[in-house]
């Protein structure tokens, strides 16, 4: 039951991301940008258009991402549990994973990406929320300090791949 909630909760974000937005609220109860796939091609060129260079998709993912503290903190406030936070807070992380590799144009590249992750996390779309889980439990994390630093971590992009494109993040957590 909890793996149909979750493959559920996982599908709707990326359907939301994918349809083009994903409504979050500020901490505070103000309003913060809204996780979105960019438009794409339309006739009025005040609509942003789908990012079509890797530093174009590299900005984007990071935009994603950098919403989930303040997710975060709106859940805190809703009274979400840690593990359903960090379940939340992966599911989008790993629904911009996917999207930021449709945006791609070479596949060659793709490919590259899913070897890599394939090889590191034995899964080629990244980690599933059981490894990260199993992962910082390996650290000797218990309790909800394991889902705590999955939240922290699902903000926080790859310093390489930022640097290689130019990308500086705004937001992230250390």
């Amino acid at each position: 039951m909890i793996l149909i909630k979750r493959l559920a909760l996982a599908l709707c974000t990326l359907a939301l991301l994918t349809a083009g937005s994903l409504p979050v609220q500020a901490a505070d109860g103000g309003p913060t940008p809204a996780v979105s796939a960019p438009a794409t091609n339309t006739a009025d060129p005040a609509v942003a258009q789908a990012p079509q260079t890797n530093e174009q998709i590299r900005q984007w993912y990071n935009n994603q991402v950098a919403v989930i503290p303040d997710l975060n903190l709106q859940w805190q406030s809703e009274g979400l549990s840690a593990e359903e936070r960090a379940q939340r807070a992966q599911d989008i992380r790993h629904a911009a994973r996917i999207k930021a590799r449709d945006f791609m144009q070479n596949q060659q590249e793709v490919a590259d990406l899913r070897a890599r992750d394939q090889e590191k996390y034995g899964n080629p779309d990244g980690p599933t929320f059981d490894q990260l889980v199993q992962a910082n439990r390996a650290k000797g994390l218990e309790g909800d300090a394991v889902y705590e630093q999955i939240i922290k971590s699902s903000s926080r992009t790859n310093k390489e791949y930022n640097d290689r494109f130019g990308i500086k993040p705004s937001g992230q957590a250390p």
